[in-house]
């Protein structure tokens, strides 16, 4: 059944390939049929379409791909030629996607990070910090409560978050029997949802930019600030608040459901499944054996060296490391925000960054390069680890460079499905097929005032989960949908509020829940989860909690009513969501 179902979804795309050839040929002037028309929204949907139904994540976007550079061909091409040219065009899109400084920052951060684990794993650091948290989490409901609790701490970056976290409470969940599944779900919801609305991070520079395009093409660049705006929209940030409070309460309650219900229920029962979808014991994850690393490159005649020393040394060579890392992290970014911004010669805001306030390292923070600056700091932190590894005699220096590459070539499948992913984003972004856009365009100029929130979230939250990308889904509509909510109220501060909240808020959904962003494929991969269960078994609870958002949140907002008034009640809305549709899943030690 699953392989006939498998044959019909290939066979839905090609036939879907024909149609759009054929209704493009026919119709060359109409822009709705065109390959940037209503056809540009067919790439991502046969890449989330094939994934569920192959279960192979980099078959599914490379198809993905294909029908985006063919639409792309098509537009000059002979259908003949452009099937040929498509290949051409994947290559270069490709080329193109991993020279961008920012993506080979992310690459080369995610790698640097990926060694630095790797040599805190073989230095039984990992190993001690999670013991010391084991004095926190002695349960399956307490060692989610930690997760989240750490992911509050680590706000200043999502990619950060995600990396740093999941090496140090992997061992603790896996301890306590949350399922893999659950751990990449609270890792992911608490990386965009926090770093999205920080008052320091390095998300705020590129918020603050497109909403100050955005006020400029309202003409009110002279009458509202840009931070004003943002700083009040974080009570109306409806999604990424009741994320937060969802994982706590159903961390707090130990209810679950659908697909995540019976995740848990069979991690209780002492099994958990690894990348690769199989079932290993919770013995032999704590053990390693389910991630397939390090065992190898750690050889040599054991008796040559002296002693191991444990206990307060052993967290002293994962914390020492990790506190380097954040600190530097910090210094890397201020360093390297302050050197954008008096490159760019801009007098204002070179004035904006003297001295040491509050404002001059939020707009330092925010011109940072985040990725090259959290590379920078791994490799520090990876020197760090290197030393006191081979100081402390645990490892010979080949030895730890050793673990050090296993760790990088750990993630070589991340960097696979990174890059892919990318590529797809690229070719359905606004210089190709512009996906987004046309679903932009297709907004109703006839929308009621109080229904424009509501509107803006949601086509933020499909434009973000088709695409995969949250910053490119502000970049689109925060510049149309404040002059639109401006036209539709003129000057109300307030609304102006409410529907920049919706544009960010709707652009987290998709970072959070796509399975083509970039945070899914790091959470799954921090947590050793296999992305598409992780997509799978999250998806339910963030189109759930889109819905509350949307009913108890933008609906009554953008009605009038006060977010005092609003928000608890959204609050209240979500617990009672797990009570009634969530089922309680034993905790560790509790009579089954």
């Amino acid at each position: 059944m699953v392989k006939v179902f498998r044959a019909f979804s290939y066979a839905l795309i090609v036939i879907a390939m024909i149609v759009a050839t054929l209704t493009f040929t026919a119709f060359p002037e109409s822009a709705f049929w065109a390959p940037t028309g209503v056809w540009s929204l067919l790439p991502p949907m046969v890449a989330i379409l094939l994934a569920f139904t192959t279960k192979n994540v980099v078959v599914s976007l490379l198809v993905g791909i294909f029908s985006a550079t063919y639409l792309i061909a098509i537009q000059s091409c002979s259908p003949c030629v452009a099937l040929g040219r498509s290949f051409v065009i994947f290559t270069q899109r490709a080329l193109e996607v991993v020279a961008k400084p920012g993506n080979a920052g992310i690459l080369l951060q995610c790698g640097a990070i990926g060694g630095l684990v790797a040599l805190l794993a073989v230095s039984g650091g990992i190993r001690a910090i999670a013991e010391l948290f084991v004095k926190f989490a002695k349960g399956a409901a307490s060692s989610q409560i930690v997760t989240w609790a750490l992911g509050l701490f680590i706000f200043f970056d999502d990619y950060a978050n995600v990396q740093i976290r999941g090496p140090i409470v992997r061992p603790i969940t896996d301890r306590n029997r949350v399922s893999r599944e659950k751990l990449s779900f609270i890792l992911d919801a608490t990386a965009a949802p926090i770093a999205g609305i920080a008052l320091i991070s390095t998300w705020i520079g590129t918020e603050l930019s497109y909403i100050e395009s955005g006020l400029a093409d309202a003409g009110l660049d002279s009458t509202y600030q840009a931070y004003s705006i943002f700083v009040s929209s974080i009570p109306y940030r409806f999604y990424n608040l009741l994320m937060l409070a969802f994982i706590f309460l159903s961390a707090v309650t130990l209810r679950d459901f659908g697909a995540m219900y019976k995740a848990e229920l069979l991690a209780r029962k002492g099994y958990l499944r690894d990348m690769n979808l199989k079932l290993v014991t919770v013995e032999d994850a704590m053990n390693g054996a389910s991630d397939g690393l390090l065992s190898e490159t750690i050889k040599g005649d054991e008796s040559s060296r002296e002693s191991r020393t444990s206990g307060i040394w052993e967290i002293l060579m994962a914390l020492i490391p990790i506190l380097v890392l954040i600190t530097s992290a910090f210094g890397f970014f201020y360093s390297s925000g302050r050197a954008a911004i008096i490159e760019s010669g801009d007098a204002d805001r070179i004035v904006s960054i003297q001295g040491f306030s509050a404002a001059s390292i939020r707009n330092v923070l925010g011109a940072a390069d985040a990725s090259i600056s959290i590379f920078q700091a791994a490799v520090l932190a990876g020197l760090v680890a290197f030393v006191m590894i081979v100081a402390s005699r645990r490892l010979s220096a080949n030895e730890a460079v050793s673990a050090w590459f296993s760790g990088v070539k750990s993630l070589t499948f991340t960097f696979v499905i990174l890059i892919l992913a990318w590529t797809l984003s690229t070719c359905i972004g606004k210089d190709y097929l512009g996906a987004a856009k046309f679903l932009v365009g297709s907004l109703s100029g006839g929308t009621p005032a109080f229904l424009l929130p509501t509107l803006i979230f949601v086509l933020a939250a499909i434009v973000s989960f088709s695409t995969g990308t949250s910053y490119g889904t502000m970049a689109i509509i925060t510049p149309l949908a404040i002059p639109f909510a401006n036209a539709l109220v003129p000057h109300d501060y307030s609304y102006l509020v409410l529907a920049t909240s919706a544009v960010l808020t709707g652009a987290i959904f998709g970072d959070h829940s796509s399975p083509i962003s970039d945070t899914t494929i790091l959470s799954a991969t921090s947590a050793r989860c296999g992305m598409l269960e992780h997509v799978g078994t999250q998806i339910e609870y963030a189109l759930y909690v889109a819905a509350i958002s949307i009913v108890f949140g933008f609906l009554p907002a953008g009605l009038g009513v006060p977010i005092w008034a609003a928000l608890p009640v959204s609050l209240v809305a979500v617990l009672v969501l797990l009570l009634v549709k969530g089922k309680r899943v034993p905790d560790v030690g509790d009579d089954k």
